[in-house]
């Protein structure tokens, strides 16, 4: 996401734009850029409004691919060779200076505005960006389950810096080994790459088709689906048309291919949304539109565009926009818990287009043109080493100092829970007891609210994540001599009643197994999940999963439960509603038929997005200021009771008045955090719910005639 500055600038002579360090600025392509930063702020702040705003990272991919690739070519031609300390000096010299002064101020502001809940994974992904390997953490938490629904960070636009620097490290080595080949075989070096280059290109962009249809998480971030978008730009780079002197004739088709390549590159910003799997075949339109105006925009319509002053101003500060523009948008709204309004909005633009040209005419421009030119490339990579240690000290060190005081947080939680002190969590909600209060829980929530993320069931062992197919089955309570055998099964919200199992197996002398999938559960309807892979994955579980249950000859009952947020495809000519209860029903009946009944449990409340970090700020002030009105916390259909009216031998298990009133959802209750994350209790409270779920389901089992 490169942009030329002004300082140091010259005209050059055949008129078409200045000349920045020795080379002539294309003001069609500062054009781009300023297109390009524009779709991908105006997105960030307005994502319905401009849906595919996010391809203009793929606009600037295609711009460093050209611009880089010819600078080596150039370099290849004159010498023979590249100078690769002198080329990642400049590289480092044009985007570290402002890179490392946005992540220092971010790692500073984390640690003053942001919720402590946040701030470890925050400041661990500030590291991840200033060593620029942050596409690979995303990529990382786009398979872990659960961390895929991570609140977005204040440097998580830096995954696509990171991809563009490891192109920087990839591309000058490549040109470097193919000019060796190329002095071997008596070729031109510039022959040679074009053919490495060409075979390089396709093997990325036959990768990106494959990983973008099977996993698109990882092909989002991936730098090999993405080296294609480079490659394309840079095989642009190869045959540069005559920026001066075109015939009328030549001059009329540049345009018309110009116009196009534009055309391309806003539809792709208008059809393309959030549900399009990308990059994949979708990043083809904005790619080949971005490569059409690199490739013949020198001298046409494109050219007076960009260099039409509001245009210029924002293709030359467009790094910096990209820089500053994401943690501006990100951080109001953990400070003050409430959305951007369009005020707000508009403010946040202002603020980010003013702060875009101070640090690029302060700091980055006399930083790149006045300074660093007259340094040695080794000293400047030197220096670049040397910038690195206030953004590693600030978050490496808050970062540990966030862990050190989590660590002291946990211990005081449990030396809360150790007391079983009267009232906490679920009791203080029981309806069938007199009202409940304990004063000495005043002022207390457990667990730390700023580790209410962490305070989950950790039992791998339970449960099989994305990509498995096996049915992992772990079992709680006595191995013999129990009374009743039974099998839990669901998703992620089935793993989340782990604690309250425990406690019922040993209190009832029931041995209960487990067994789930990750964002997958027992029925029969079409789960179409975020990949091909995860719903191929899915259905293959639960193929294993019946294989499982008709060889079990001794389990007593079925325990069933589902997160109400996993999506359904419905058949053609059928409801959404319907067609979850028909595939509960039918699952169901394959146990209900062999004599095994099925106890169904009502799916959790859901809370409000920014609930735990409402909680942390004001659990102990104003409690019911972070509850979820009930309405909202229920919004999503929950066939469980329909099913279980539907089919005989089934019962159902309904633990709402443990976690609402008749109005709202409380976030604290008995001063016990309810939510880790939006959908999923925590295991301290699902723990204390443990004695009246245990009463529910053996009043079920009674009512099936099991007990």
């Amino acid at each position: 996401m490169t942009a030329e500055g002004s300082v140091g600038r010259r005209r050059s002579i055949d008129g078409t734009g200045p000349v920045v360090g020795g080379h002539r600025l294309r003001t069609d392509v500062q054009g781009l850029r300023a297109l390009a930063v524009t779709a991908v702020v105006l997105y960030h702040l307005w994502p319905n409004r401009l849906s595919g705003g996010f391809v203009g990272v793929d606009v600037f991919f295609v711009i460093s691919g050209f611009l880089i690739t010819g600078h080596l070519l150039r370099e290849i031609d004159r010498t023979g060779s590249v100078r690769l300390a002198r080329f990642w000096a400049a590289r480092a010299r044009r985007l570290l200076p402002a890179s490392l002064l946005v992540l220092t101020a971010t790692a500073v502001a984390v640690l003053i505005a942001v919720p402590r809940s946040l701030q470890e994974r925050f400041l661990s992904e500030v590291l991840a960006s200033a060593f620029y390997v942050q596409n690979w953490k995303l990529a990382g938490d786009a398979v872990d389950y659960l961390a895929a629904d991570n609140r977005p960070s204040a440097s998580q636009h830096f995954w696509s810096l990171s991809v563009e620097e490891q192109f920087y490290v990839f591309l000058p080595l490549l040109v470097l080994a193919s000019a060796v080949v190329a002095r071997r075989l008596g070729a031109r070096p510039a022959r040679v790459v074009l053919v490495v280059l060409v075979l390089v290109t396709t093997a990325s962009f036959a990768y990106c088709l494959h990983l973008t249809s099977t996993d698109p998480g990882i092909a989002y971030f991936s730098t090999f689906t993405r080296m294609w978008e480079f490659g394309l730009g840079g095989l642009a780079s190869f045959a540069p048309p005559a920026l001066a002197g075109l015939s009328r004739r030549r001059a009329a088709v540049h345009t018309a291919l110009t116009l196009a390549g534009g055309a391309a590159v806003v539809a792709a910003m208008v059809v393309i949304d959030g549900q399009t799997p990308f990059p994949g075949s979708a990043a083809v339109l904005p790619v080949l539109g971005a490569t059409a105006i690199v490739r013949w925009g020198g001298s046409t319509l494109a050219s007076w565009v960009g260099a039409l002053p509001p245009v210029a101003l924002l293709g030359r500060i467009s790094y910096a926009l990209y820089l500053w523009h994401w943690p501006l948008i990100v951080m109001p709204p953990l400070v003050t818990l409430t959305d951007l309004t369009t005020t707000s909005k508009l403010v946040v633009l202002a603020v980010s287009v003013v702060v875009a040209w101070a640090s690029t005419r302060f700091f980055e421009e006399p930083v790149r043109f006045r300074v660093a030119p007259r340094v040695r490339p080794v000293a400047v990579l030197g220096a670049v080493l040397v910038a690195m240690v206030p953004v590693v000290l600030v978050a490496g060190l808050g970062r540990s100092a966030v862990q050190g005081d989590d660590s002291a947080a946990v211990a005081d939680a449990q030396r809360v829970l150790a007391g079983s002190p009267r009232c906490l969590g679920a009791a203080a909600m029981d309806p069938d007891g007199p009202p409940c209060d304990n004063p000495d829980l005043d002022g207390v929530v457990v667990p730390d609210p700023a580790k209410v993320a962490d305070d989950t069931s950790k039992r791998p062992g339970c449960w099989a994540t994305h990509g498995v197919e096996s049915v992992n089955v772990c079992s709680m309570g006595p191995q013999t001599g129990y009374s009743l055998h039974l099998l839990a099964v669901g998703d992620s919200h089935n793993l989340s009643m782990v604690p309250a199992y425990e406690k019922i197996a040993e209190k009832y002398n029931w041995r209960i197994d487990l067994t789930g999938h990750a964002a997958c559960y027992w029925t029969t309807a079409d789960l179409p999940l975020k990949s091909r892979t995860e719903s191929a994955s899915c259905a293959e579980w639960r193929s294993n999963l019946q294989d499982y249950l008709d060889a079990a000859d001794d389990i007593d009952a079925v325990l069933a439960t589902n997160s109400t947020s996993v999506p359904v495809d419905p058949p053609e000519g059928q409801s959404r509603r319907a067609t979850i209860v028909d595939g509960l029903v039918e699952a169901w009946s394959t146990m209900t038929r062999r004599g095994v009944p099925v106890v169904a449990v009502v799916d959790n409340p859901a809370a409000a997005d920014d609930t735990v970090q409402c909680v942390e700020r004001y659990a102990l002030d104003d409690p019911d200021r972070c509850a979820t009105p009930r309405s909202a916390a229920f919004e999503r259909f929950d066939g469980n009771p329909d099913a279980t009216r539907r089919l005989d031998r089934t019962a159902l298990v309904d633990m709402t008045d443990f976690y609402c009133t008749a109005r709202v959802c409380p976030a604290v209750i008995g001063s016990v955090a309810v939510h880790r994350d939006r959908t999923h209790v925590t295991k301290t409270y699902m723990a204390s719910l443990a004695p009246y779920l245990g009463r529910e389901i053996e009043r079920s089992l009674r009512s099936l005639d099991v007990l």
